[in-house]
């Protein structure tokens, strides 16, 4: 299923500054996708790592909203625990195929279910120069960040594994990933809501692309607030938007200020 077109958020409280639609952190449930997001993207997936202003606002921001934090992401629960560690979070990873809840429960999608197309999709990046295969298991992703030329050729073929039920392609910026269809960040965000210590209270997501907006989508359903971080012109589901990560980190920081006694 490709995200082809989206309808631009109207919002009764798109006149309303982000800071004041932003609940308390007492009452909220912060979800934040990592990417781009809380982190820079880099040119490998492994470059990746959580600094330690990052690590300190986080662990603040635990404490305020009593353990109603989790990110969400296309990465692998084992994937963010490299980047955020020591902090072991509530966490979604390969859009939901994996969730480990605040209770420290796992689930995993079958990793097989990408066994017929794993052979195929490996040739096909092996012979076009500048291609790097992510294989997360239960999710094939392939990078395209060198050879943006080859952006439409990855996704085509891709496409070929995707007609029937059960797997679907996801678009993100500079990749194309083939997933189990069930999963979505959307549904992985409802679901964390209707456990502890999320449920009841008020939602915020915070994303950055295309692999977002299935998020931005439950959290307006939901009456939470979403926030789409990069270009504010766009179309996107988020009724809000920051510019960059250093925005995002900036108005935690003031968030969290503001809760502290």
């Amino acid at each position: 299923m490709i995200q082809s077109s989206l309808a631009t958020t109207i919002d009764a409280r798109s006149h309303v500054p982000l800071e004041g639609a932003l609940p308390a952190l007492g009452r909220a449930a912060l979800f934040f996708d990592v990417d781009g997001t809380l982190l820079e993207i880099q040119p490998e997936p492994d470059d990746v790592v959580c600094d330690a202003e990052l690590r300190a606002l986080l662990e603040g921001l635990l404490t305020h909203c009593q353990g109603a934090l989790a990110l969400i992401s296309g990465r692998s629960l084992d994937g963010i625990d490299r980047i955020f560690s020591p902090l072991k979070l509530t966490a979604v990873g390969l859009h939901g195929a994996e969730m480990r809840d605040a209770a420290g429960n796992v689930r995993r999608a079958d990793p097989h279910i990408m066994d017929h197309a794993r052979a195929a999709v490996r040739d096909f990046v092996e012979t076009h120069d500048g291609l790097v295969l992510e294989d997360k298991g239960a999710t094939l992703a392939v990078h395209y960040r060198k050879r943006p030329d080859l952006g439409a050729q990855a996704l085509a073929f891709l496409l070929r594994f995707s007609p029937g039920d059960d797997l679907a392609v996801q678009e993100g910026k500079f990749v194309v990933e083939l997933k189990p269809a069930r999963y979505d960040k959307g549904s992985a965000i409802a679901t964390l809501m209707r456990t502890p210590p999320f449920e009841g209270r008020t939602p915020d997501f915070f994303g950055d692309d295309l692999t977002d907006e299935t998020g931005f989508a439950a959290i307006n359903r939901i009456g939470g607030v979403s926030v789409r971080i990069g270009d504010a012109h766009v179309r996107t589901h988020a009724q809000y938007t920051l510019p960059d990560c250093a925005s995002l980190r900036a108005t935690l920081w003031r968030r969290l200020r503001e809760a502290r006694p």
